[in-house]
């Protein structure tokens, strides 16, 4: 949405000018990563090329598939009892099914391996009376944990088509005299494909996202080759060119989802799909196959977190736990702030453009780029800076970098959430504005920026929520000496000391459920607010 705005003076030409660099600016180490085959390394690229990239994009590829496949299981079947049938405790299992993701992946894999681990208690009682050793940590036990932990990702836009996209379609096959299981098999689940191609599009880039879990449980990835290139072998050049293959990676993942999209598109009906009332067996089957979901993917891992917290004696890691929550808190305040300015200045050039939005569409990319890749780029950017006579080589280790960083990988978030705001704003407010001869930014700053009080809340929350959860940029890019709760949490359990690492990890879960239960709430209202519903509630 944008406003044809009369004034074509100088000064609203160079805000326009200066906006768009700013997005440029920010967007650079985008540009770094792509310029990356032309640079010149310290000649461990060779090694790289033949040996850790293909091992390492085996083990992504493999790593994808299988938590693909995971997070489809869990989540397809769920989202459809949910939306198609009555049964006990429907309408708590509808939300409570989303707050897995509430949990970082990382967070959940140190979970597992304290329950399922070779070293565990669970796994020495096997070995003592059973004979066998449970042990997660592997490629398929990443496969289960990830594919836990993400499934939300894929249940939530699969729950929302079933229950309100699908209703013409499904009672014609339902008319036509077709079961429950032909209805799913042969009408709703090809209509659902490119709600479900979406939420897949997402499980992929978190998995490939993720470093605190694969390095942990010893899976090879391009984001362990990455680290390993830069912390490893100290080739930075190295490590920009494997990101440039996860980036690749990564658009061309982008690419495959859009295309089995294809041009469908579904329109709901006048209103939300009626139920089918389960009875008996079915109803309890259907109750308790919700409650072992939840169980597996929720309770027990934060079952044992809370756990390890409440043994004798956890009360002494709060000496380590409170340095690195001020931390946190620091530094996710900073980046809110941050993007917040940023998504302020961006909203009101899309407001009142002149000319293409580039430079804003190339900065908003970030959210779609691995933390680790960022991260590597901004290192080298900000090492190319420091090298410069002119320059004091204080931006390497420095926070400055950090939450720049920062901004360019959380912008899409804080961005989106005023776009969403400023499209429920009319244009003849603007108009208004402009007819008493206010220039676009006072009309913006007094009319538009009161009215995003909510947004702009929303906004600042969520990117803080992003920000406490990351791992690998923050490992990366973080001043020497400063834990964050994430960093700290990986930190004592890449040493082996779990329970002390669960205190840390218990704060991170619980402000991820701050926006999850945000998001369900927005859904519920996005539902009550369309004009084509009866009132019917979901």
């Amino acid at each position: 949405m944008s406003v044809d705005v009369p004034w074509k003076g100088k000064r609203l030409s160079l805000l326009f000018t200066l906006i768009s660099l700013l997005a440029l600016l920010l967007a650079a180490p985008l540009v770094v990563v792509l310029v990356s085959p032309v640079l010149d390394g310290v000649n461990e690229w060779e090694h790289v090329r033949q040996v850790i990239l293909p091992n390492h994009l085996s083990g992504t590829l493999e790593l994808l598939v299988g938590v693909l496949v995971v997070a489809f299981a869990l989540a397809v079947p769920a989202a459809w009892l949910v939306a198609t049938c009555n049964f006990p405790g429907r309408r708590a299992f509808r939300w409570a099914l989303i707050l897995p993701l509430a949990m970082p992946t990382y967070i959940g894999a140190f979970a597992w391996a304290a329950i399922l681990g070779p070293t565990s208690s669970l796994s020495n009682w096997c070995s003592l009376h059973l004979g066998i050793r449970p042990d997660i940590m592997n490629t398929y036990g990443l496969w289960f944990v990830l594919g836990a932990v993400l499934y939300p990702y894929v249940y939530l836009p699969a729950r929302a088509l079933f229950a309100h996209g699908l209703q013409a379609p499904i009672e014609a096959a339902r008319s036509l005299g077709a079961g429950p299981a032909r209805r799913f098999f042969r009408v709703a689940l090809p209509l659902a494909r490119p709600a479900i191609a979406g939420g897949l599009l997402l499980v992929a880039m978190e998995t490939l996202n993720d470093y605190g879990a694969v390095k942990y449980y010893g899976v090879a990835t391009l984001t362990t080759g990455i680290f390993r290139s830069w912390g490893g072998l100290y080739d930075l050049v190295s490590a920009l060119r494997l990101s440039l293959s996860l980036l690749a990676l990564v658009a061309f993942l982008i690419w495959l989802e859009r295309r089995s999209r294809g041009r469908a598109r579904i329109t709901g009906g006048s209103s939300h799909l009626a139920r089918i009332q389960l009875q008996g067996p079915y109803a309890i089957a259907a109750t308790a196959a919700c409650g072992l979901l939840l169980t597996v993917t929720l309770f027990i891992p934060l079952g044992k977190l809370i756990g390890d917290v409440l043994v004798p004696g956890a009360l002494a890691a709060w000496d380590e736990l409170l340095p690195a929550l001020g931390n946190t808190a620091w530094i996710a305040g900073q980046a809110a702030l941050f993007v917040l300015a940023l998504s302020i200045l961006f909203a009101f050039r899309d407001r009142y453009r002149l000319r293409s939005d580039l430079a804003i569409r190339l900065a908003r990319l970030g959210y779609a780029v691995p933390g680790a890749v960022i991260a590597v780029a901004v290192m080298a950017l900000a090492g190319a800076v420091d090298r410069q006579q002119w320059a004091l080589p204080v931006l390497i280790g420095s926070g400055g970098v950090l939450v720049y960083a920062f901004a360019l990988r959380f912008l899409a978030v804080g961005l989106q959430t005023l776009d969403a705001g400023l499209g429920r704003q009319s244009l003849e407010l603007d108009a208004s504005a402009r007819s008493l001869g206010a220039s676009p930014w006072r009309a913006f700053r007094a009319v538009n920026l009161p009215l995003l009080r909510p947004s702009l809340m929303a906004a600042a929350l969520l990117v803080a929520i992003d920000v406490i959860k990351e791992l690998p940029l923050t490992l990366i890019l973080r001043p020497f000496n400063f834990e964050t709760l994430s960093t700290k949490a990986y930190q004592l359990a890449s040493i082996e000391q779990l329970r002390e690492a669960s205190l840390h990890a218990l704060f991170i879960v619980l402000c991820g459920l701050v926006p999850i239960l945000f998001l369900d709430r927005l859904l519920d209202r996005s539902h009550a607010m369309d004009p084509r519903r009866n009132g019917a509630r979901t």
